[in-house]
């Protein structure tokens, strides 16, 4: 009865701060006192009830901490997660609602169960993103949102099926990687069902797409999708405009998040990334020194969650680099944009010339459409960094493919300084558009320079 009665009393404060920020009558000191309460209610919590927090610690006065000193306060990194795994927790895996665990793309999985009160927090933001996107192309009626999460311990598939129980959209869980499902059965419950938002990774889209050509379909007219809400990898605007030429339907970067660190942002109509400032409180760091920047900028996310439930973290460090912009005149609930630029880890060096994988992936694919996926293989000759771009086509493409070869050619060879060699082939291997299931980059950017 004590935990339900925490909830409850939880649920109706949390209610009427999210009302009041998403209908502007929130003003910024009060977000500022929230964030204040919050901060301290977590320390306190973390400390009496995390072996990992009462070590990491152990000789700081948590009373004392404030957001003017905040940044006195150590770093949690992902190392400090793989240390650590359930004894970073503020709590009991029997207290959770859900066991999750990280995908290992950066190291060894670590588990990631979420409480009533973290899921709540976490998914009735959410939510808000998409209520905006189902009213902006179903106005006058009602659609299906298919989910088709990466894995059965990945929170992807609960967390989009609390969204739509809550906006009352009817949703289907279709795993097309499961060997139940498959490519096919995926492809013919999006037609069956009439499925008019697809949840789901970039990649996965474009296997879908090229599943639906073999099959003899045609992307663009044979079902009835009006929306993609993209999330687990990078998305360029490039790719994004890429997956249009394909399905004919508008994609949305639809949240930013992580197995660990929950949903951090979420995407307005203008496919704009807003923070979740009821949750977090956000850092902008110095990469390289770990100098706190304040709360916007250009560097490395660093997060402090505010719910205290089984597992918040402390000035997290994600490891991705993001520029957030302050847009004052804007309501408070949208007077925040972030934009996920890439992963620290992900920045590579062609010529001597630093570039992320995203600006890799623009300067390959900016103008080009029916693309099924393609992969970059960097090599080095005569001391000088080369690129061999595979690239596949969709059967619907009528230009020219030789002389888009010499536009890439050109345009990477103009941005990235590298010679290029640009290679149409009928077949990439299917682990290549499945870059959220391990790493996008690895599956997609392979260097085989340090070989």
């Amino acid at each position: 009865m004590g935990a339900r009665k925490g909830f409850d009393e939880f649920t109706i404060k949390y209610d009427d701060i999210h009302r009041a920020y998403w209908t502007n009558t929130l003003s910024e000191d009060d977000l500022k006192h929230w964030h204040e309460e919050r901060l301290n209610t977590v320390l306190r919590h973390v400390k009496s009830k995390s072996v990992f927090y009462g070590k990491h610690f152990k000789d700081i006065d948590v009373e004392g901490v404030t957001l003017a000193n905040l940044s006195s306060l150590p770093f949690t990194t992902k190392d400090d997660l793989r240390g650590s795994m359930l004894d970073i927790l503020s709590g009991t895996l029997e207290g959770s609602i859900y066991y999750y665990e990280t995908t290992g793309t950066t190291g060894p999985a670590t588990p990631c169960p979420r409480d009533k009160k973290e899921s709540y927090a976490s998914n009735k933001q959410l939510a808000m993103a998409y209520q905006a996107v189902l009213e902006k192309h179903f106005p006058t009626e009602k659609t299906v949102v298919g989910v088709m999460g990466p894995t059965e311990v990945h929170s992807f598939g609960d967390t989009l099926g609390d969204v739509c129980h809550q906006l009352g959209v009817c949703n289907a869980k279709i795993w097309p990687h499961s060997p139940v499902i498959g490519y096919p059965k995926t492809l013919q419950l999006m037609k069956d069902l009439r499925i008019g938002v697809v949840a789901s990774a970039p990649g996965l889209l474009l296997a879908l797409a090229k599943e639906a050509e073999r099959l003899g379909l045609n992307p663009r007219e044979d079902f009835h999708l009006r929306a993609f809400m993209m999330s687990g990898e990078l998305c360029t605007p490039a790719l994004k405009n890429n997956l249009y030429s394909l399905w004919g339907c508008e994609a949305y970067n639809s949240l930013y998040g992580s197995q660990e660190a929950m949903i951090i942002a979420a995407a307005n109509t203008s496919d704009q990334l807003m923070p979740h400032r009821l949750n977090y409180i956000f850092e902008v760091l110095n990469p390289q020194t770990g100098e706190s920047l304040g709360d916007s900028g250009e560097g490395e996310l660093c997060v402090t969650m505010l719910i205290d439930g089984v597992k918040p973290l402390i000035r997290y460090r994600t490891g991705d680099l993001v520029s957030i912009q302050k847009a004052p005149k804007q309501p408070i609930a949208l007077a925040q944009v972030m934009k996920v630029v890439g992963r620290v880890k992900d920045a590579m060096t062609l010529n001597g010339k630093a570039f992320t994988a995203g600006q890799i992936e623009q300067a390959l694919l900016e103008g080009v459409e029916q693309c099924l996926g393609y992969q970059i293989v960097i090599n080095c000759v005569n001391s000088r960094d080369t690129v061999i771009a595979k690239m596949e086509m969709s059967r619907f493409y009528q230009g020219d493919r030789s002389q888009l070869t010499l536009l890439i050619r050109e345009r990477v060879r103009e941005r990235l300084g590298v010679e290029a060699t640009i290679m149409m082939v009928d077949d990439l291997d299917d682990h290549v558009n499945l870059g959220s299931w391990f790493s996008w980059k690895e599956a997609r950017i392979v260097d085989q320079r340090s070989r």
